[in-house]
């Protein structure tokens, strides 16, 4: 038991980020589904989807995440960290579709988990260190 509490406390904040991020990853991809269910280009539906994260995901990085007070700064650096992560999203995400011939919802699964640990780095070292 005295394992799992030293776990939780040294990887808490990347837990907790994970939940986060699971949040902001069916938020994205429903989005991401409807849009090309209605027939939109893969990377509009992608860009779309991922901004819809961006918003979910700064509100609760930051209160239930990093418990930063959220400023000017610090949302300047969030919303920088994540456009990085969709341009490198959508270069990926094209290469996967367009060269692998990959599905573009697999393909979107795929890039998230890179995704995931890209954005934590930023997040905790730059973000909110």
């Amino acid at each position: 038991m005295n394992k799992m509490k030293l776990s939780i406390q040294k990887y808490g904040q990347f837990i907790k980020f994970c939940i986060v991020g699971a949040s902001n990853t069916i938020i994205s991809l429903a989005i991401y589904y409807f849009l090309l269910k209605l027939g939109i280009h893969y990377i509009l539906a992608s860009t779309v989807a991922y901004c819809a994260g961006i918003i979910n995901g700064y509100i609760f990085s930051s209160s239930f995440v990093f418990k930063k007070e959220r400023n000017l700064v610090q949302a300047i650096k969030f919303i920088a960290t994540y456009l990085s992560s969709l341009l490198i999203n959508l270069l990926i995400l094209y290469i996967l579709v367009n060269g692998l011939k990959i599905s573009e919802f697999l393909a979107q699964l795929m890039v998230t988990f890179f995704n995931v640990i890209y954005n934590f780095l930023l997040q905790k070292l730059w973000t909110f260190k």
